[in-house]
């Protein structure tokens, strides 16, 4: 189990500088067995274990992504306005806050000025908003719809609605 996953990860992550798990229980069998007979015994039953660990996890993996499917495919097919528009909500909320910021604020900021001169009245500033803390949002909520239109684009399967669907997908 841990062998290959978190050896993988340690060595994607520290490339060179450490081995894997696999690899280390193989250097010690090979300096602990001296026996060449009992060492080949011994690594083959190390391997055993590690692939059906690995096996294992993969199994448990498999099967926590089919459960998170059957509750993605029940929110999907519920009826909640909660959770069904919260995607479209957040992307509203984008969109009035750019308008707010980028349109509307300098145009009363522009007729406020023009009427506090003819009128000699000097009229507050509108407050700003910070577009700092909608980026993010908005650029996440671009980036799915672009990552969504280039499966489209290249025609991934599911991506299309009413077109070949991949199994287990909704």
């Amino acid at each position: 189990m841990a062998g290959g996953i978190l050896g993988g990860i340690i060595g994607a992550v520290l490339p060179g500088v450490l081995p894997s798990i696999t690899d280390t229980a193989k250097i010690l069998v090979d300096r602990l067995v001296p026996d060449p007979a009992a060492r080949a015994q011994a690594q083959k039953e190390l391997e055993e274990v590690i692939s059906a660990r690995e096996a294992a996890v993969m199994q448990a993996i498999s099967e926590q992504n089919a459960a998170q499917n059957a509750v993605n495919l029940a929110e999907a097919q519920g009826n909640d306005r909660f959770s069904s528009r919260w995607r479209p909500a957040a992307a509203w909320v984008c969109v009035a806050g750019f308008a707010y910021q980028f349109v509307f604020a300098p145009i009363m900021t522009w007729a406020a000025a023009i009427i506090g001169t003819a009128a000699g009245i000097a009229f507050p500033v509108p407050p700003t908003l910070s577009t700092g803390d909608l980026m993010p949002v908005l650029l996440g909520l671009l980036g799915l719809g672009a990552q969504r239109s280039y499966e489209r684009v290249n025609g991934v399967p599911g991506a299309i609605p009413g077109g070949p669907q991949t199994p287990g997908r909704r």
